[in-house]
């Protein structure tokens, strides 16, 4: 049986879809979350295979890019869809999720960036919003982004709209098949489990 070793900071980022996925697949794996600046950068960073988090350790192979990583593990344990058609839809749902991510991280780590994220949430994330809205609706059914069945795209909507409910409860009012998502996952009770116990953390 293989062996899992995910590293990243602490905190959710661009490697908490990949605990999402481990998790609901109940794989045991070891969860390292660096510190800054007390790891980061030093060995850590020397460690790292570029230079950045996260990287996934698989049998002592190192796997580099979040979602490269997540890809692997969604596909071994059944989370990445039925066929390649499945997958195809599934890859687009995740890349158009991950536009807002990208989008949202480019104005949430700049110097004081309170006014950029209120401007952020106020006009552009509605524009992603509703492109996710719609092509969880083109793909998927009630409660779920492609399919009938729980995908990584799902865990990935979870986690990035999890950001935007913690900045304003009302972002996803206009959005009722991004909410039924959502409770597929919330009503999950591995995701549950892990979800109490999850650390606190800033990001």
């Amino acid at each position: 049986m293989s062996t899992y070793t995910l590293t990243y900071f602490n905190g959710r980022g661009r490697g908490e879809l990949t605990r999402l996925i481990l998790v609901s697949a109940a794989v045991q794996f070891e969860d390292v979350r660096v510190t800054w600046p007390d790891d980061w950068p030093g060995t850590a960073q020397a460690d790292s295979p570029l230079g950045q988090l996260p990287y996934l350790t698989i049998d002592g192979i190192k796997i580099t890019q979040s979602l490269a990583i997540a890809r692997l593990v969604a596909k071994r344990f059944n989370l990445a869809g039925s066929d390649d058609l499945e997958q195809a839809k599934t890859d687009a749902v995740v890349d158009t999720i991950t536009d807002l991510q990208n989008a949202f991280y480019l104005v949430a780590f700049k110097d004081e960036p309170d006014a950029l994220i209120a401007k952020f949430i106020a006009e552009d994330a509605n524009t992603h919003l509703e492109r996710i809205e719609k092509i969880v609706t083109l793909y998927g059914t009630e409660g779920y982004s492609v399919g009938s069945s729980l995908k990584w795209s799902d865990l990935h909507l979870f986690d990035i709209t999890s950001t935007f409910l913690a900045l304003d409860v009302n972002i996803l009012d206009k959005y009722p098949r991004i909410q039924a998502v959502r409770r597929t996952v919330e009503s999950n009770d591995k995701i549950q489990a892990y979800l109490k116990d999850r650390p606190e953390t800033s990001f």
